[in-house]
């Protein structure tokens, strides 16, 4: 009895799909603009909580991107950093600063 559930779980984990042919498939058509909004929403969901599954599908989708030749690296490398600290708490007046002349 042990030994079948023991069976049963490893034919469960173990997963044939292949996720890098799918995630091919799924980004065939997509022009560069929709390719970079693309690797934007899986940086962002892959920052949440996934199960391994959905994991899995991500990464696969990630790494197809990033190696699209007629995309810019250094973009792709942009947009997967993020942000800086600096520049996501800017407010518009920080920029807008003007100079104290001196009265006569």
């Amino acid at each position: 009895m042990a030994r079948e559930t023991y069976t049963r779980r490893q034919a469960r984990d173990y997963d044939e799909r292949n996720y890098i042919g799918d995630a091919t498939k799924l980004i065939k058509g997509l022009d560069k603009g929709q390719l970079y909004e693309l690797y934007e929403i899986v940086i962002e969901k892959l920052n949440y909580g996934t199960t391994m599954k959905k994991e899995k599908e991500l990464l696969a989708v990630k790494k197809v991107i990033e190696d699209q030749s007629q995309l810019d690296p250094q973009r792709i490398k942009k947009l997967s950093r993020g942000r800086s600290e600096m520049s996501k708490d800017a407010r518009p007046r920080d920029g807008q600063t003007t100079v104290n002349r001196k009265k006569m």
